[in-house]
Formats: structure tokens, sequence, C-alpha cells
């Protein structure tokens, strides 16, 4: 039997190379798609993928490909050769993960349920979801509910040799009342934590707001509610500004600055690779390196950067652990890209204000619930973004839906402006995150 950790142990056998690295991603990935409420295609794939990295006087290739047998585990190691062989050296590049302990345990990565569960019953849930959606003539026009498992090993010729299976769970559906739509979104690592009930619910919820939403007029500064769905993308110019890749490249605002404020004293962050049931949470990351829990921002100060281990090379530190390859929604072509810099898991510590209190604190304000796209430029921090659909707040109510409008400002300036944060954490990719107050952000009619 094939497996990751033999097509890995056997890859690094074969290496004539200086230093290699071999990782094998072993997964099954089911996609339901649904249109105009009903399901209309299910699709099943699975693959056994091979990634090489091959280091030769300092000269790095990478080569990938589907494996099914050990003709094809020599085809990929010798083309890693081959490219290793004529690239140009990389001064950069200090040396693949030695082997460091790895112990420990980590909860809720891996769903039984979803690995053996029928067809019928994931048609039943989604049923479950349209029916709770599709009323007051609100009707649900796409979905796709994704079902993955998954195991991997990483193996260097270092002594690494570290393996790891998990399942994602990704659901994001929308739904449309005259021009208005409203977008649900879930992330899990397991099934039954996805309530398909409350989804549809939200679902409907917000389309009918979107449905009745105004277009807003002339231009105002206001105190500013983000949802957690369309906060996480404005949050993340923080994994980018600690990012040792960004660090290392001089293009992050936040070089120099450990120790230093960069938000208000209620905003504490945590990139923590071991949280029960986090879609990126294993003992080491995709290079074998033990993962951490540490603070990114801890009551406002910068405590710490974001190293893979050739980032951390260069800045003559060890890696934090966080290196991967797979991504949140899915893990296709894993092995066909080498590792990343980037966040493992991102807790935004929850404070003490409930939903309710953040709005009713307001005078005037906005709460916003669906952006266009929610893209920060994350080297200025600077935004201008479209709002699909928002609710005014006025004397601590909430007032009229409104869209046709842009909100802007920068971001780097906002996380110093924090005026509340929710006491309620939600999942949303690999953040968890509450609801956030700003001030000082511009409301502008389109």
């Amino acid at each position: 039997m094939i497996t990751p950790h033999n097509v890995c142990e056997k890859a690094i056998k074969l290496s004539t190379a200086d230093q290699s690295e071999a990782f094998c991603i072993d997964a099954k990935m089911r996609n339901i798609y649904v249109e105009n409420g009903e399901i209309k295609l299910i699709t099943d794939n699975s693959w056994l993928g091979l990634g090489v990295k091959s280091i030769i006087d300092n000269r790095i290739g990478y080569y990938s490909a589907t494996v099914k047998d050990e003709e094809d585990i020599k085809n990929v190691v010798k083309n890693s050769t081959k490219i290793a062989k004529i690239s140009p050296k990389d001064p950069k590049f200090k040396s693949l993960p030695h082997p460091r302990s790895v112990s420990g345990s980590v909860q809720d990565v891996y769903d039984e349920e979803l690995v053996n569960i029928e067809v019928e019953e994931i048609r039943e849930r989604i049923s479950t979801l349209i029916n709770s959606a599709q009323t007051n003539d609100v009707r649900v026009m796409t979905g796709l509910l994704r079902l993955i498992k998954f195991n991997f090993t990483v193996m260097n010729s270092l002594g690494v040799d570290f393996s790891h299976r998990g399942t994602i769970v990704y659901l994001h559906f929308t739904a449309k009342r005259g021009k208005g739509e409203g977008v649900v979104k879930r992330f899990s690592t397991k099934l039954n934590q996805i309530d398909f009930q409350d989804a549809g619910e939200e679902l409907r919820e917000k389309t009918l707001s979107a449905s009745e939403a105004e277009a807003f007029r002339g231009k105002e500064e206001l105190e500013v509610i983000v949802e957690p769905m369309e906060l996480q993308g404005l949050l993340n110019v923080i994994t980018t500004a600690s990012n040792g890749e960004y660090i290392n490249r001089k293009m992050s605002p936040w070089i120099g600055k450990l120790g230093e404020r960069v938000a208000t004293e209620a905003l504490t962050v945590i990139d923590d690779g071991r949280i029960s049931g986090g879609l990126r949470s294993a003992l080491a990351d995709d290079e074998g390196v033990p993962t951490t829990r540490k603070f990114i921002i801890e009551k406002g100060i910068l405590k710490s950067y974001l190293f893979d281990s050739y980032n951390a090379g260069i800045f003559g530190t060890e890696s934090t652990g966080n290196g991967f390859r797979r991504g949140i929604t899915s893990v296709e072509e894993s092995h066909v890209r080498p590792v990343n810099c980037t966040a493992s898991n991102v807790i935004i510590l929850p404070g003490n204000k409930s939903f309710d209190t953040l709005i009713e604190e307001i005078d005037k304000g906005v709460l916003i619930r669906k952006f266009a796209y929610p893209q920060v430029d994350p080297i200025s921090g600077n935004f201008g973004l479209e709002i699909r659909n928002a609710v005014l707040i006025k004397d601590g109510s909430l007032d009229r839906p409104i869209k046709h409008a842009l909100l802007t400002g920068n971001m780097y300036m906002a996380l110093t402006k924090i005026t509340g944060i929710g006491d309620k954490l939600y999942n949303v990719e690999n953040f968890r995150l509450p609801y956030m107050r700003f001030m000082g952000l511009q409301l502008v009619g389109m």
C-alpha cells in the first residue's frame, strides 16, 4: 500500500542533493453544488501528491506531481534535482529545518463522521439550510458544501519526519430577494459543528436586510461596527505586517517595532498552531517544525513576528512553526507549492461588550454586514471598500439598511482607534474573532 510516509521515505532515499525535503499528501474531497435551491452536482476527487525540494550548492529546485508508483516518485526527484542544478544560487538560504522534538496533542482536527457520512444525510442537512432560508420571497441561488479528509507527511534529509491527518468543512451559500443578496459562510473541522438551520436563518435575514437597503448619500465620519465575516479580511493586515517574509523584504510597516504600541490596549492577537478545532492546527507545520502559541499583539503592544524556516534564517532566528502549504478551504495543490510563511490560527481575544451593547453605545454610526470584497492594501493599510449591505445606527438603535456607499480609512490607524470589542468569537477561515467597533472611518455615498 502506497502512503504519504513511504512515498516521502522513498523520495529522500532517491535524492542525491546536498539537502532534500519531501511533502506528500493523500486527500479526498467531496463538493456538493446547489443552484436555484436544488442540489445539482456532487463531485468526488482524490489524489496523492508529492512535492520535492532539492538543494545543491545553495541552488534550490522544486518539482511536484501526483504519484501512483515508484516510477512517478523517481520522476519527481529527478526533475527537482535537475531544476536545482540550473537554478541561480540563493545566498539567503541557510538550511532546511533540523529535527526538533514534537510532542503533545491537538484536539478536534479529524472528524470520523465526515469521513463516513452517506450522501443522503448530506442532502438532508443542505435541505434544512435551504428550507430555513427560502421564505418571504428569498431564494437560495448558489451553494457549496465542501468536505475534505487528508493526511500528509513531510520529511527531509536532516531527519525531520512528521505526519498529520485532518478534515475540513467549508460552506458558502448565497440568496436573493429582488436586487438584494445575502451571503453566509461556515468553516470547521467537524461536520456536527455546522448548524445548518442557523446558517439558513442567517442567510434569510441578511438577504431581507439587503433587499430593503437604500442608497446612502453624503459623506460622514462615523463610529463603525464590522461583522466578523467581513472583519477577517480587514484584520489580515495584522498577519501581513507581522509576517517574517514582509519584514525581511522591508515591506512591513512594523519593521523594528517589537515592543512598541501598534493598537489600542484592548486588542490582543494570538497565533496558535495547536488550538482545538483549528483549521491549521497540528503538532508541527508543513515543514515539520513544532507549532507554537505566541502573542502577535498583547494589549496593543507588538510582541512577535511569524517565521517559516527560510525567513527565520534570513532574520537570524528560529522558525516559529509558521510554514504552510495547506489552504483554509481546500488542500488542493498543497504539494504543488513550496512552503509559505503565514499565520496558523489567529485568535482575537474577546472583549466585554455584547453585540447589543456595542450598538447601544453609539449615537451615530453604521453596522457593516457585507462588503463587495474586504481587501486592504497590506503595505499602506489604506482601503476604500464598497458596501453591499449595512445598517445605520442612530441613538443606540439600528435604523435603516443602506448600500451603494464606500467605507474609507486606514486599517493600521483603525487599530489604534478601537472603541469596543464583542464578547463572543466566531470562526471565519483560520480566524476566531468578535465584532469590533472603530471610530474615525468615513462613510461616503457613491
